[in-house]
């Protein structure tokens, strides 16, 4: 099994589930993949299109989410971004130079019962990040080709994460 990277913390009255990937790419390519419509495609579970004017990002395609328009809260670029998915607040750090770079991908829980479904997730979608960012095509991560997400839901489980929050697509 992979192994299970994902971090759960609890900070400034908040939990959240965090990870942080390497990738021998610049810093610039990550960025791209994490700040852009175009960088998304292919590794997030949504479409994504960011409305700076606006402060928002508008998440539609997803089959187990219902489309939805969101606030951007941060927009540092080149190195960090956020912005709130309905309870929750994801949040994007870029660090590195121009051969190798490293993302943390911070998912703040609304619902600290979402740790374990949420972390399996973000695992699936991040190992499908690597794949695009090593010049892979990714097949998303709803995909047939994905890592599957039961076996890591198991794991985060086992490894002590809160779960028990609802799992969308299941009834």
């Amino acid at each position: 099994m992979e192994e299970l990277d994902g971090q759960y913390s609890e900070e400034e009255g908040r939990a959240s589930v965090t990870f942080v990937r390497s990738y021998p790419v610049s810093a610039s390519e990550v960025w791209e993949a994490v700040s852009t419509p175009e960088g998304f495609d292919g590794w997030f579970p949504s479409a994504v299109a960011i409305d700076h004017a606006a402060g928002t990002v508008t998440l539609t395609g997803d089959p187990n989410q219902p489309p939805s328009v969101e606030r951007i809260t941060a927009w540092q670029p080149p190195n960090h971004w956020a912005f709130d998915w309905g309870q929750d607040t994801l949040e994007f750090r870029v660090e590195g130079s121009e051969t190798d770079a490293e993302l943390t991908l911070r998912n703040w829980l609304g619902d600290v019962n979402a740790a374990a479904r949420n972390a399996a997730g973000w695992h699936v979608c991040l190992a499908e990040l690597a794949l695009k960012l090593g010049g892979g095509e990714p097949g998303g991560p709803h995909s047939s080709g994905a890592l599957a997400w039961q076996p890591l839901y198991d794991g985060y489980i086992r490894e002590g994460l809160p779960f028990g929050a609802p799992i969308p697509g299941r009834g």
